[in-house]
């Protein structure tokens, strides 16, 4: 799991500089970049309904809808490459979301072990 949020953490500024830096990388490396942000929040979204139980639901909700938008917008930016008008701002939403998933995993209640009878 540590290599996985380390991973997620160096997303976040590779987002936020290419929320800055808008149209200056190309369009194979954009599409890798959203793809790889996209990919990185199905553990989350698998973690948030495999846990939903021992979870508090309006925060769980948030965070689960947030990430469901976050999965189809860059599986749709992935698919249709570049010129997305206020690309900047899904690069930042995307670094909101690399934040929010790595301190999900890192303040989620780990979940209780099955007992056998």
């Amino acid at each position: 799991m540590i290599p996985f949020l380390v991973f997620c953490s160096l997303l976040i500024p590779v987002n936020l500089w290419a929320a800055i830096t808008p149209h200056m990388h190309s369009d194979v490396s954009m599409r890798i970049l959203h793809g790889v942000c996209t990919v990185v929040l199905i553990p989350l979204l698998w973690t948030l309904w495999d846990q939903r139980r021992l979870l508090r639901s309006l925060p769980a909700l948030v965070l689960a809808i947030f990430a469901m938008v976050m999965v189809v917008v860059n599986s749709w930016i992935t698919a249709m490459g570049m010129g997305v008008e206020f690309g900047w701002l899904d690069h930042l939403l995307l670094a909101l979301s690399e934040v929010a998933l790595t301190v999900f995993f890192l303040m989620a209640p780990e979940p209780e072990p099955i007992t056998e009878p």
